[in-house]
């Protein structure tokens, strides 16, 4: 017999009015104690759906701002390479292309350490190139740098909006 049984035997073998007052007063505790059970369990349920909400709008702050992060370093890069290029095509000295390379080298270090392979191998590329002119004194071939310049864009977008990227 469980609790609930003896006290229903308590209450019927009590007189009238006091069996009816205990009755109705032990029926108010068991509603209330129903009562807090459920608001402690929508609590706990509220809770751990308000965990589950902020874990995603994290994860959803983490992606853009990765995203924000690509986007300018990889428009640092493209533009420390025009700057390199510009530098080499203006015949500037040795040392002024060096010093536009060690820019080029700054932004592909943000590259390469949040960019995807694929990107990383393009622009490594292209630092490669700006190297060997600035340090072994090699010529640019114009039409090899604007194919391997359109190659990291190409692979950028791909990386940033694959969905949008153009087949050119």
């Amino acid at each position: 017999m469980g609790i609930l049984g003896m006290l229903d035997n308590k209450v019927n073998n009590m007189k009238g009015d006091e069996g009816a007052v205990l009755q109705s007063l032990l029926l108010t505790a068991l509603g209330g104690v129903l009562g807090v059970g459920g608001a402690l369990l929508a609590s706990q349920f509220q809770a751990r759906e308000g965990r589950r909400v902020r874990r995603e709008q994290d994860a959803r702050d983490d992606r853009y701002r990765l995203t924000r992060e690509r986007i300018d370093a990889y428009k640092a890069f493209y533009i420390a390479a025009g700057s390199a290029r510009h530098a080499i095509e203006a015949g500037l000295p040795v040392k002024k292309v060096q010093e536009r390379r060690q820019v080029l080298w700054e932004a592909f270090t943000l590259v390469a350490l949040i960019g995807d392979a694929n990107t990383w191998d393009h622009a490594r590329t292209v630092l490669r190139v700006i190297s060997d002119v600035a340090f072994d004194g090699s010529s640019l071939n114009v039409d090899e740098w604007n194919e391997l310049i359109r190659v990291f864009i190409r692979s950028s977008r791909l990386e940033l909006i694959p969905d949008k990227v153009e087949n050119s």
